[in-house]
């Protein structure tokens, strides 16, 4: 077959938009680090038939050694969908300890987080930002999670322990928080599983303070899956809660919403 044929082939088949849902676009629920592509397989198999065999002995090992990545999603085999990105700063939380967002709410629609009735969303935050604290060793409490309505987050899929800072003045130095949240059973009593991990450069050097960076359901204790009505529009945010009224401060320059699926 001509490379030009094979081409028009392959690009006639990507051009058709597969209902939202269909099995193959769950892709890969499983892989085996977070740099890995999620691979649509029915589409893979598809251009396999289309090549000539040295080619597609090429794509398979690529795709075994998990080398492929950027040539992969290039070709449509799979995709990573950014759902929101700050081009601003969010508002700083000072002077309060008052939970407020750290950045906008994010409104999902309803039923997208089970397209097609099914598990296996996965959705990724990637939030930076700074902070400035006092000699007091106040605590800072980062919150994942949705509501009804744009406001704090009433149902929690993942939040830190409280995150003692360190008693010496830190100056606008910076913080990350990283969460991945995975929907195990779909419905109006759906469940979400959700970890991640908070790092602030101005928190106290101690086993309680590592402990207190990590994040699930319960805090820093044993992660577990949350209920979530999948059904109806929820607002997913990020909130900031400072121990203290004093003038501790913390800001957020950096946010990524990502679908993986």
């Amino acid at each position: 077959m001509k490379a030009e044929t094979i081409i028009r082939e392959w690009l006639n088949r990507r051009n058709r938009i597969p209902e939202l849902g269909e099995r193959h676009i769950v892709c890969d629920w499983i892989r085996d680090t977070d740099t890995d592509p999620w691979i649509d397989d029915a589409r893979f198999s598809e251009l396999l038939t289309l090549l000539p065999d040295k080619v597609v002995a090429n794509l398979e090992r690529a795709r075994d050694a998990r080398a492929g990545r950027i040539p992969m999603l290039k070709a449509g085999l799979g995709y990573e969908e950014c759902l929101s990105s700050a081009i601003v700063d969010g508002s700083a939380i000072a002077s309060s300890s008052t939970e407020a967002f750290l950045f906008p709410a994010n409104l999902l629609p309803a039923n997208y987080l089970q397209p097609g009735g099914l598990p296996g969303r996965t959705l990724v935050v990637r939030a930076r930002g700074r902070v400035t604290t006092l000699t007091t060793a106040a605590t800072m409490t980062f919150k994942f999670g949705t509501a009804t309505t744009n406001a704090i987050p009433t149902t929690t899929w993942a939040v830190s322990g409280g995150i003692t800072q360190d008693t010496t003045v830190q100056t606008n130095t910076m913080w990350r928080v990283d969460v991945s949240a995975t929907v195990r059973s779909v419905g109006s009593s759906g469940t979400v599983f959700s970890m991640g991990d908070a790092t602030m450069s101005s928190s106290a050097l101690t086993i309680a303070v590592q402990q207190a960076n990590f994040m699930g359901s319960a805090g820093s204790a044993t992660p577990a899956a949350v209920t979530v009505d999948l059904t109806i529009p929820e607002y997913l945010s990020l909130t900031g809660k400072w121990s203290v009224s004093t003038a501790y401060s913390i800001q957020g320059h950096r946010y990524t919403l990502e679908a993986l699926n």
